[in-house]
């Protein structure tokens, strides 16, 4: 018990020291990290990146397996930490997987940022002979290359402990059967009571088999990057379905047609954990791969699982009510669930107004959909632009921490009607007063 208790108080010095690496993380950067511009369809570059690093024969190899060899090693200090750290999470308290995974993000990042700085054994020269390797075009990205090893490490061993915690927790808030329950339910329904438009066509039975192999691949998986990257070719694989069943000038599906879609594809599979599948690479995943596309379909994922726990409830009150489904105009169910957020981008080079609508998560705040715009409207300087509200053409910037859905909900409930815009901070725009259309 003694020796547990020293190792635990070990795990916590090392948080500590964790804060301390954080802080040199920028001027590691710089060496470690780049930028690079790719066409749509292959994913955000660290994606792209981390997925390269993967392959055995792929730059940085040597790299990879003299990590973990070190971890392998139970005489070195990184092996040691790990251990110890894996060990108390087992046994600690916690009940939180939310506070778990954020403990488990912090201890990855330090222990990479240690190797890096500080190295061990033979660290540093392994890394000198890939240097020495390079040509003058190429370059060692070692964040990549660490943070697929340290999914291995930290995340593997820990993934049993983690989903129970979320079974726990779903199971006594009732996430899980809710879930299952409108998952059942939905499967009752026609896809136009869904919100699919008639005029496209769903995927066909192969077609859906593909797709569902993904979904299944995804839940199958420890790391939270490789359970992306299947995200990500099941999504590619309905947007192809879509595009060859609609051939006519290729269409392009909007968050208004996609999001409904992807709803009925989750019902299609069946996946009643997609909402711990979702938290769970939220929660592991390194911030800077919730950017660019990656970010993007993560969030619509956790938009479909929202729309589904509210499904019946909110169909049964329009049935009610006798109103009609039209989940594109905006008013629809898509906005009761609160799903999609509408917001205008002023065309400053044509002199018009753009409307994007964007899947959004539950109590999203200003800086995240900032985020998901910037990606959507392909803004290359998102730092001059930020999200304003509109009201009779009068327009409010938002802080960082606002959440867009309170805003317009509570100024719905009052009887106003409001509007957001995403623009460049220094643009002067004389906005239309009507812009509820």
């Amino acid at each position: 018990m003694a020796r547990k208790a020293m190792a635990c108080a070990a795990v916590l010095a090392l948080r500590r020291i964790v804060r301390w690496l954080r802080d040199t993380t920028r001027k590691i950067a710089s060496l470690v990290t780049f930028r690079v511009t790719i066409r749509r369809e292959s994913g955000a570059p660290r994606l792209a990146a981390l997925q390269k690093t993967r392959d055995s024969g792929g730059t940085g190899a040597s790299i990879r397996s003299y990590t973990l060899q070190l971890a392998a090693d139970k005489t070195t200090v990184f092996a040691q930490t790990i251990d110890n750290f894996i060990s108390c999470t087992r046994e600690s308290k916690e009940a939180r997987p939310q506070i778990v995974m954020r403990n488990m993000r912090q201890f990855m990042t330090g222990m990479k940022n240690y190797l890096v700085t500080h190295g061990e054994r033979e660290f540093e020269r392994q890394v000198e002979k890939e240097r020495n390797k390079l040509k003058s075009t190429e370059f060692l990205n070692l964040d990549a290359i660490l943070e697929g090893v340290m999914h291995k490490l930290v995340v593997r061993p820990l993934k049993e402990h983690l989903y129970k915690l979320f079974v726990d927790e779903y199971s006594d808030t009732g996430a899980i059967q809710l879930l299952a329950e409108n998952i059942k339910y939905a499967r009752t329904k026609h896809p136009k009571d869904i919100g699919i438009r008639p005029n496209i066509i769903l995927p066909s039975e192969e077609a859906m088999d593909e797709i569902c192999s993904y979904l299944q691949l995804l839940q199958d998986v420890d790391s939270p990057l490789e359970k992306l990257e299947s995200l990500l070719k099941s999504i590619a694989s309905i947007f192809k379905t879509v595009k060859v069943s609609n051939s006519k000038g290729g269409m392009m599906l909007g968050a208004d047609d996609f999001l409904p879609l992807f709803v009925w594809v989750l019902v299609q599979s069946g996946m009643v954990a997609a909402e711990i599948e979702a938290d769970y690479m939220w929660g592991l995943l390194h911030p800077s791969l919730l950017s660019g596309e990656g970010g993007y379909y993560l969030t619509t994922l956790s938009s479909a699982v929202h729309v589904l726990k509210s499904f019946r409830a909110c169909s049964e009150e329009y049935t009610a009510s006798g109103a009609s489904l039209n989940w594109g105009t905006g008013s629809g169910p898509l906005a009761e669930f609160r799903s999609v957020l509408k917001i205008v981008v002023p065309d400053e080079r044509n002199g018009s107004i753009l409307t994007k609508t964007l899947p959004i998560r539950p109590n999203m705040t200003t800086k995240d959909v900032c985020k998901i715009i910037a990606h959507k409207v392909r803004i290359t300087n998102p730092q001059d632009y930020a999200l304003y509200k509109l009201i009779d053409g009068e327009e409010t910037i938002l802080a960082d921490s606002e959440c867009p859905q309170d805003i317009k909900g509570n100024l719905s409930d009052t009887g106003k009607h409001c509007m957001f815009a995403y623009k460049r901070i220094d643009a002067k725009i004389a906005w239309p007063k009507n812009t509820s259309q």
